[in-house]
Parts: structure tokens; C-alpha cells; sequence
């Protein structure tokens, strides 16, 4: 995946939770990449889908706009994943009324974490 491709989203406020997926995909498996991330992958090992736990915290750290408040506004969500040296490189365009914000996360290392599953296949 090398374009921007919308992504269905939720963000639940009371919970702090922002889940952020494509659901015309298959998920194979879902990866615990750390305590506030969960991440969702295809067959073929691309990204379908995140979990972010304490969402507020975790994008207000990256980027102070990117609170509460913006997150419970939120109109429309992008992703870009690009992968080099099994290394996923991910940019998010969240959108709300007045304002769009693209945030690159962490590089996420593929190796982390070897699903069962996905070495199967």
C-alpha cells in the first residue's frame, strides 16, 4: 500500500480508544505491539487495521494538537504504509471540521513480532 487509503474509524472518549481499520480487508492476525497498540494484518502482512489504547496521551505526545477534543471530532481518517527493511513506515491524516493533521507514527519493526500465522501462509 502506497497511497493514501481511507480508513473507517472510531474514537470513543470515555474509554480513550481509537480504533482505526478497514473492514473491506481480512484480518489474519492482530499483533500486541505494546501496552497502547494493537495492530491488525492481512494475509500478505500489510496493516488493516490499529488500536491505539489511551489514544489522547499517545497522539498528544506526538503532536500537542492532537487531543481529546480533536480526537472526538474526528471526520475522516488516511493512512499511508510504506515498508522498507521490514520496518512499516506509516503516516495518518486525521480530519476534523476545520483542520487536517498528517502524523507520522513510529517506525513499527516487522520482526517485533512474527505472527504463526503469517509464516505459515
Amino acid at each position: 500500500m502506497e497511497k493514501k487509503v481511507k480508513f473507517d474509524f472510531h474514537y470513543s472518549k470515555e474509554d480513550d480508544i481509537l480504533t482505526i481499520f478497514d473492514y473491506s480487508k481480512s484480518v489474519v492476525d492482530t499483533i500486541e505491539f505494546s501496552e497502547f497498540l494493537n495492530i491488525s494484518v492481512n494475509k500478505e502482512g500489510n496493516i488493516v487495521g490499529f488500536e491505539f489504547f489511551d489514544a489522547s496521551h499517545f497522539f498528544k505526545t506526538l503532536n500537542s494538537e492532537l487531543d481529546a477534543t480533536f480526537l472526538s471530532n474526528l471526520k475522516g481518517v488516511e493512512l499511508e504504509q510504506k515498508e522498507f527493511r521490514n520496518n512499516w513506515f506509516v503516516v495518518i491524516w486525521l480530519k476534523s471540521d476545520k483542520k487536517v493533521i498528517s502524523q507520522p507514527l513510529p517506525i513499527f519493526n516487522k520482526q517485533t513480532y512474527e505472527s504463526p500465522l503469517l509464516s505459515t501462509a
